[in-house]
């Protein structure tokens, strides 16, 4: 494969533009601490709003640690299958990425948490590629893009958060 120089940046490979197209980052403020956006983001109560595509099964006492593993089903327009998550990296309070796969997608999905002025910036990056045609068009049937599911995670996230971050139970 060919590698040619563009001068704006570096060397690019024939479908990179491609690859780059299916990755999303968003960024918002939540009014709430790091500690309590990654408690919100691991709560079992909130994970069907926050991963509305993810019908997560049940998580082993070690989850979100790093290589551990869950089942799904996964709705994405309208492709619905059986899906394995997997936690690839978790910082507490600082880092969290996983990646789901079924036998038509693979998609993995990134929470970077950033103290700043009493609150907390996260970084949210998703990526979602289809594996074959058909699972390509059963996703774009549902006409939801990647833009608005990492949109909708980040909507949720913060509504939560900063909810618990108000309620007094702590």
């Amino acid at each position: 494969m060919a590698v040619r120089p563009d001068p704006e940046v570096g060397f690019r490979r024939p479908g990179d533009h491609l690859r780059a197209s299916r990755m999303v980052e968003r960024r918002v403020f939540v009014q709430a601490l790091p500690r309590t956006v990654w408690r919100t983001l691991h709560d079992p109560a909130c994970a069907a709003l926050i991963y509305p595509e993810l019908r997560l099964g049940p998580a082993a006492p070690s989850w979100p640690a790093a290589s551990t593993t869950r089942t799904a089903w996964a709705q994405v327009g309208l492709l619905r299958e059986r899906a394995r998550v997997e936690s690839l990296e978790a910082r507490p309070e600082s880092t969290f990425r996983l990646r789901a796969t079924g036998s038509g997608f693979e998609s993995e999905w990134l929470w970077r948490l950033e103290p700043v002025a009493g609150g907390t910036r996260v970084v949210h990056v998703g990526s979602f590629e289809p594996v074959d045609r058909w699972s390509s068009i059963l996703v774009r049937l549902g006409r939801s893009s990647l833009a608005s599911r990492v949109e909708s995670h980040l909507r949720v996230l913060k509504e939560r958060a900063e909810a618990a971050e108000r309620s007094p139970l702590d």
